[in-house]
């Protein structure tokens, strides 16, 4: 049986969980109830060509930074369990795509960014219980597009006409999940 999953445009309260210039972006919300690397995989080959950055802001399980150093993936770290890593390859997004399924579904958050000339120290967030996540080092203009990742599903923020509503959105999902079209913004 299929997993469904929902697209609706993002309630206001996740629009504004982040500081950026949000008349530039639209934002997309996919519910799906387990993330698995697949789906992360195969969404990341549509909608982008590589590199990606993945921003794991913690890796607190313990392996995954072993996991890294063993396949000989740069990374750079930016706390003592935070890490942003450059996907620039098929097999590079495989092995990160698993790790960020693990870390999605033990209730950690996972950024990927795309856009042009974007650095991985640039991409370092800052997160406060009282105020919304920043990416204070980041030229947000050189951002296409951002995904964050959770155990729920993802939101996509873009600029891009290609996700910039959610029957387009859909066009991404891999065919074999399906869309809960009464719960959708379609």
């Amino acid at each position: 049986m299929k997993k469904e999953y929902f697209v609706q445009y993002s309630d206001q309260s996740i629009v504004n969980s982040f500081d950026f210039p949000k008349d530039n972006f639209v934002s997309i919300t996919v519910g799906i109830s387990e993330i698995k690397h697949d789906l992360i995989t195969s969404l990341i080959q549509r909608m982008f060509r590589l590199p990606v950055f993945f921003v794991l802001e913690s890796m607190i399980l313990g392996y995954e930074k072993e996991t890294l150093i063993e396949n000989n993936v740069s990374f750079f770290e930016f706390s003592s369990d935070g890490a942003i890593i450059k996907v620039d390859s098929v097999e590079k997004l495989n092995l990160v795509s698993g790790l960020t399924e693990v870390l999605v579904n033990n209730g950690l958050g996972v950024f990927i960014f795309h856009g042009e000339s974007l650095a991985e120290q640039d991409l370092i967030p800052s997160r406060q219980w009282n105020r919304p996540i920043e990416f204070k080092n980041v030229d947000i203009y050189k951002v296409n597009t951002f995904i964050e990742v959770e155990e729920v599903g993802f939101t996509i923020f873009s600029k891009s006409d290609l996700f910039n509503s959610p029957r387009k959105v859909q066009n991404y999902i891999p065919r074999s999940y399906s869309l809960d079209i009464n719960s959708s913004d379609i």
